[in-house]
């Protein structure tokens, strides 16, 4: 199926390549639209191999659901709140295991929930719920952490390849661009991560929280105060309890001062 695939492409780009060259020989007059549908028509069917996901295409599927994300949510254009959560993002993005993969990005969305979320490629989104929640910049941070530690290990892409396999959408081309695209935007908004992804998360965002110079307790005070809310806040996952998030990054914390 793989080699078909490619003869075809192979044969369509001799078709093109022939009609350019019979152009430059003035065989014969061909509208400019018809060539300028060639990068149309290749990009409509890109396929991408989810076992095998370069950086720069991380950037690009992100840059992508990014753009869906922006059709279905309304997002805060408030200067200064978005300038806040951009510097603290960034600060810690700059010493996180990934930084020299992505330009990362910060969103503010106008959501009461308290809530925050992560895509691939570098994109990261907080409710504007969440912003009233924190009570300092190390609790932001913490937040912030978290989701960066979300990217840093690809989870999305790991949950995608996953869901691509179980629902048979997954071909020996790839996955097509625009299914990827819906499919990032489900997971990302809709299912919470597994437990082992959210711990995993967490103890990579502590160390960037750290090595940023914050208050190495932000994420882990943020925590306990959601406990207190009368309602679950969407933050929170059921895999793992809070509770046990809470005990394994007060260890992990504990030992490092130790040491």
């Amino acid at each position: 199926m793989v080699r078909l695939y490619y003869r075809r492409w192979h044969r369509l780009l001799s078709f093109f390549i022939g009609l350019g060259i019979a152009l430059g020989l003035g065989v014969a007059p061909v509208s400019a639209s018809i060539l300028n549908f060639l990068p149309l028509l290749i990009e409509g069917n890109r396929y991408i191999q989810l076992s095998n996901v370069s950086p720069q295409q991380e950037v690009k599927l992100g840059q992508e659901i990014n753009q869906q994300l922006h059709q279905q949510y309304k997002f805060d254009t408030n200067s200064q709140e978005n300038a806040y959560v951009n510097r603290v993002g960034q600060r810690v993005a700059s010493v996180s295991d990934c930084a020299h993969k992505f330009p990362f990005h910060f969103y503010v969305v106008k959501d009461p929930a308290i809530n925050a979320f992560s895509t691939t490629g570098g994109f990261v989104y907080v409710d504007t719920g969440l912003l009233k929640a924190v009570n300092n910049e190390s609790e932001l941070a913490g937040v912030l952490g978290h989701e960066i530690g979300h990217i840093c290990n690809n989870d999305l892409i790991h949950r995608m390849r996953q869901v691509a396999l179980e629902q048979g959408i997954a071909t020996a081309t790839g996955v097509s661009n625009s299914t990827l695209v819906g499919l990032g935007t489900q997971l990302a908004v809709n299912l919470p991560n597994s437990r082992q992804d959210e711990l995993n998360a967490d103890a990579k965002g502590q160390k960037y929280l750290e090595r940023a110079g914050y208050n190495p307790y932000g994420l882990v005070d943020f925590l306990k105060k959601l406990l207190r809310e009368p309602s679950q806040p969407a933050f929170l996952s059921d895999h793992p309890g809070t509770k046990e998030r809470i005990a394994v990054l007060e260890k992990k914390i504990a030992s490092r001062n130790q040491g």
